[in-house]
């Protein structure tokens, strides 16, 4: 019988440092560290649920007209509830894209080491962010760009609130889909369109509010700055590296 990476040498006993391979090829659910992140997960919706239903109408005023934006910047408390909300929706949406493999660089961490594909995960979304913040303050410099302070901050922090639509709307749809048994393939594709969709309304809310005060021309070259950009350097990650 296979001592699985046990040796016993003159009667010291000699545990495996490392894991077996049969645990490194194994799949997703096959990693136990998995089954905590997932319980970790469910803690972190069940804890929000409140303040998501709160967040509702914000939301919804958000995804019909791009002045929804504004309103939520408008309210401290409703500002503030969405920005807690959207980072620890970051959590669950990292662990549902590691799962599906929405984020498939090679450099981030086989599947035998959850917590450090975790971490890399979380450094890739933050990195993004942070590239938006970068570019949103040079172009906010500009001398064409000049709104008031509700305005830079719907613009800035408008897509966390796409961001938890996104985060809904992925937990629904994956609840269908595992309940259908649908194979990973097919939830990949659905996750990456919902993704899409919302980026793209994300695009012409931004753009709505943009238009109010200044011209299509400069309108354009912001949201290609500020969404295309990081959006492109993500993809290109991604695929490249």
């Amino acid at each position: 019988m296979p001592n699985a990476g046990i040796n016993i040498d003159l009667g010291t006993l000699h545990l495996p440092t490392e894991r077996p391979a049969s645990v490194a090829a194994a799949g997703w659910a096959d990693i136990p560290e998995h089954g905590w992140m997932l319980i970790g997960a469910a803690v972190i919706i069940l804890f929000l649920l409140p303040e998501i239903y709160k967040l509702l109408p914000a939301l919804a005023g958000c995804l019909v007209r791009g002045r929804g934006n504004i309103e939520v910047e408008h309210s401290v408390s409703t500002a503030r509830t969405r920005s807690t909300c959207s980072r620890l929706l970051s959590v669950v949406v990292i662990i549902a894209a590691d799962r599906y493999g929405l984020y498939a660089a090679s450099f981030i961490a086989p599947w035998s080491q959850p917590w450090l594909r975790l971490a890399e995960l979380m450094a890739v979304l933050v990195a993004f962010n942070s590239l938006r913040l970068i570019t949103h303050g040079f172009l906010i410099g500009m001398r064409r760009v000049r709104p008031n302070h509700e305005v830079r901050l719907a613009l800035r922090r408008g897509i966390y609130n796409y961001f938890i639509c996104f985060a809904l709307w992925m937990l629904v749809s994956l609840c269908v889909l595992v309940a259908f048994s649908a194979p990973d393939g097919v939830i990949r594709w659905c996750l990456w369109g919902e993704l899409a969709i919302l980026w793209l309304i994300t695009l012409v809310r931004e753009g709505q509010i943009l238009h109010s005060f200044c011209s299509g021309l400069t309108t354009f070259l912001y949201l290609c700055g500020l969404e295309f950009l990081p959006a492109a350097v993500l993809v290109a990650s991604g695929l490249v590296l």
